[in-house]
């Protein structure tokens, strides 16, 4: 019998559980948190416990009994350079996209991007998939977690130290501080931690005590350790608590890209790697092959809550988007998880499993593209309301024709998958015809954004317009091209096909694989090309912009010096921008987005490569080769989505969407609920005798102005300091203090009111 027909599509009967009862504890942890049940030093007293008790026993408890002679250190080896390498991206990464430089961003994004939850999460998940076939496979995880404790994360604590002396320096600039000094700071708090030490004992008493731990010491620690995973769950939610209150677009993107780095770039890179270093015994490709799929499924482990105690609590940024981080990988990780242990097993696929996986994936471009449609429509309407975005940048004209086309072809998913059935062959292949020009389409109208992106900010406006035709050209006519060749193609050689047939991949031959490749590797490279001249061109820009406002400052501090920023009439203010900025500011940040948009299309763009060059390259599928193409499908027709998490999240499309639809609750009175709700939450705040006095400390403590404040700065910090609950109340009651005159605008917005917490504001006595 043909092995590979008895492999079954369900998950193996330890999977199910051992998902169930991590997340069940970690739910139980959030709902104790959202109900109060446990304080803040509550789960600082849980955290000490983990990481000082729990965590060093069981590593020392497990690396006392390791074999090391049985150990492949061609894996581990593959595995210190997979986060090496993906740790490196990630500084590079933000090195050329952030602006002002970081360095304390660059360190923590390369911790939170390598610092996996091994024991609690990830630990349980292996030893349930590879109980029967591998239970060895699990003392890896206490080998692995070395490498990011000991070599990475210090490198990333020495970028973040360096920021902290950069920003002390700043404001006392009579402070010096040597790198010996910071070196020697962080190699002490190291060489303290209790899991290093642990990791250290536990490779000296393995060779005192023979790999077997004496059993008085197994008595003691076995408690210590059985309380590891449980706790530590149950913290993991505990931390989930409250972060995603403060969402925006900012905020939203750069979790999104640190999830996408760890939960999809790193298994790719382990997986790749492993094939590399780890060598056949006696030609068998099964040795290999297991240890990649191990070397997969570990990477797609969620971040580790660890690195939010990497982060100082005078960064309130990084602290938010550490937490916010922790919690969106978590989330993620818990379908990517559960579907990567269900294909690791496949090696391949009898046909009657290819139907099924292929209707499968039919349903889900199905799904994809209804939820896809939904937000594409939500974005239309909201670029209709806020017409004037096309007065600021022209480049919103372009988006309006991206996202009808993302229309389209959610359209069109939705109707061939109704129709297909019943279709001729001439309407059959004219509905795929029309599947791979719209999927063509949105792919080169991505690069044609890029293009235009490029050209308005690193020339002008007028020479992004004067050169229109080329987008026009790449978007339209290209896909078209391609797509009338491979189908012409297609028609002269029906006989002969090479490559099985899978949904969107080798359907019209090899010949449209080849294209398609070839396609998107030019795409990759202008989108690259443009980004990478847009980050230089941005920094300039910003740079000089900085130079000429402090020259103007020199110039002007003869007569203003002794000038106090408000009078005490509060009649006259010295508004720090001027409308004309504040207009040029909104227009740099729509294009930041469509930058963010770009790059993350772009990174769909990969993948799809990544399953095409397999496609062409590769007769063997096993499960990784699926999970690849069923991601590659979800992010093709759901591209919209991604839209709407551009630009919606920032309240800049919702806002006016939102505005309509109040009008109708306004009717039924419901102001008036939520404005007794709203003034039952102000009479506990005391804005004269505590907020006002402590934040003017924190503002002194971390800005060298503490007179003037962002507003988006200061409802982040009365979420941060328990004042109010979420961003919504912080919202009200900042309109609240404007409309009592306890704080006043110093560049009010006149044609825009719903972002108001954009603007900088002073306390008005």
């Amino acid at each position: 019998m043909n092995e590979t027909t008895i492999v079954p599509l369900t998950v193996d009967n330890e999977l199910y559980p051992a998902l169930i009862q991590c997340f069940f504890i970690i739910c139980c942890g959030y709902i104790a948190g959202q109900l109060n049940l446990l304080t803040n030093s509550h789960s600082i007293g849980l955290s000490r416990y983990i990481s000082n008790f729990a965590l060093p026993a069981v590593i020392f408890k497990n690396l006392v009994d390791v074999q090391f002679q049985s150990v492949s250190w061609q894996f581990l080896t593959s595995v210190l350079i997979s986060k090496s390498l993906l740790f490196l991206i990630t500084i590079l990464l933000t090195y050329i996209a952030e602006r002002p430089k970081n360095f304390a961003s660059m360190g923590q994004y390369a911790i939170m991007s390598t610092q996996s939850n091994d024991f609690a999460l990830i630990l349980p998940i292996i030893q349930a998939v590879y109980k029967q076939s591998h239970p060895e496979y699990s003392r890896y995880i206490y080998l692995i977690a070395p490498i990011s404790l000991v070599i990475l994360n210090p490198i990333g604590l020495i970028l973040i130290e360096i920021q902290k002396r950069l920003d002390n320096q700043r404001k006392h600039r009579e402070r010096s501080w040597s790198c010996f000094q910071l070196i020697s700071n962080v190699g002490g708090n190291i060489a303290r931690n209790p899991i290093v030490i642990c990791t250290l004992l536990g490779v000296i008493f393995n060779q005192l005590f023979q790999q077997h731990l004496p059993e008085l010491i197994d008595g003691i620690l076995t408690p210590l350790a059985q309380s590891f995973t449980a706790t530590a769950l149950f913290y993991l939610g505990l931390t989930m608590v409250g972060k995603l209150n403060r969402l925006h677009a900012h905020l939203v993107i750069t979790v999104f890209l640190l999830s996408l780095l760890k939960l999809v770039l790193f298994p790719l890179i382990l997986r790749q790697a492993v094939f590399f270093l780890v060598k056949p015994i006696d030609g068998n490709m099964n040795y290999t092959l297991e240890y990649s799929n191990l070397g997969f499924l570990y990477g797609t482990a969620p971040t580790a809550p660890s690195v939010m105690f990497y982060v100082p609590e005078s960064m309130l940024g990084l602290q938010t988007i550490a937490s916010t981080e922790l919690v969106v990988s978590t989330l993620l990780a818990g379908p990517i998880i559960l579907v990567s242990a269900k294909m690791i097993n496949l090696h391949t696929l009898s046909v009657k499993l290819t139907e099924s996986y292929e209707i499968l994936l039919t349903k889900t471009a199905y799904d994809v593209s209804i939820l896809s449609l939904l937000c594409t429509i939500i974005v239309l309407i909201g670029f209709c309301l806020r017409h004037r975005w096309f007065r600021v940048s022209f480049i919103h004209k372009y988006t309006f024709i991206f996202v009808g086309l993302q229309i389209t072809l959610a359209i069109w998913t939705i109707i061939v998958h109704h129709v297909k059935q019943s279709l001729s062959f001439t309407m059959s292949a004219i509905a795929d015809l029309g599947t791979l020009f719209t999927a063509l389409a949105t792919r080169t109208w991505v690069t044609s954004l890029s293009i235009a992106l490029m050209f308005t900010i690193c020339h002008s406006n007028e020479f992004a317009r004067r050169y229109s035709w080329i987008y026009h050209i790449f978007g339209w006519i290209v896909p078209l091209s391609i797509s009338l060749v491979i189908y012409f193609c297609s028609l002269a050689n029906q006989q002969s096909k090479d490559i099985p047939e899978l949904l969107g991949a080798g359907k019209l031959g090899k010949l449209q694989i080849i294209l398609s490749i070839l396609l998107l590797v030019l795409c990759i490279l202008i989108n690259t090309i443009s980004l990478l001249r847009i980050a230089r061109r941005t920094y300039r820009l910003r740079h000089d912009l900085t130079d000429h406002r402090s020259d103007q400052n020199d110039s002007n501090s003869g007569t203003n010096e002794v000038r106090p920023l408000m009078d005490d009439n509060d009649e006259e203010i010295e508004a720090p921008f001027t409308p004309k900025e504040n207009n040029s500011l909104e227009g740099d940040t729509q294009l930041f987005r469509h930058a963010i948009l770009v790059a993350l299309l772009t990174i769909d763009a990969v993948i799809c490569v990544s399953v095409l060059l397999w496609l062409l390259l590769s007769r063997d599928r096993d499960g990784i080769y699926y999970e690849i193409q069923f991601l590659d499908t979800v992010l093709l027709y759901g591209q919209g989505i991604v839209t709407f998490l551009v630009f919606a999240l920032d309240a800049d499309l919702l806002v006016p969407i939102s505005r309509k639809m109040m009008k109708v609750f306004y009717c039924f009175r419901f102001n008036q609920i939520r404005s007794r709700n709203q003034n039952k939450n102000d009479e506990t705040l005391d804005f004269e005798c505590r907020i006002r006095p402590e934040f003017l400390h924190h503002t002194s403590l971390n800005q060298s102005s503490e007179s003037i404040f962002n507003g988006n700065e200061f409802c982040e910090w009365l979420i941060a300091h328990n004042y109010i609950e979420n961003e919504l109340l912080a919202r009200a009651y900042i309109q609240k203090l404007r409309n009592d005159q306890q704080i006043i605008c110093l560049n009010q917005n006149i044609d825009d009111e719903s972002d108001f917490l954009t603007n900088w504001y002073a306390f008005s006595k």
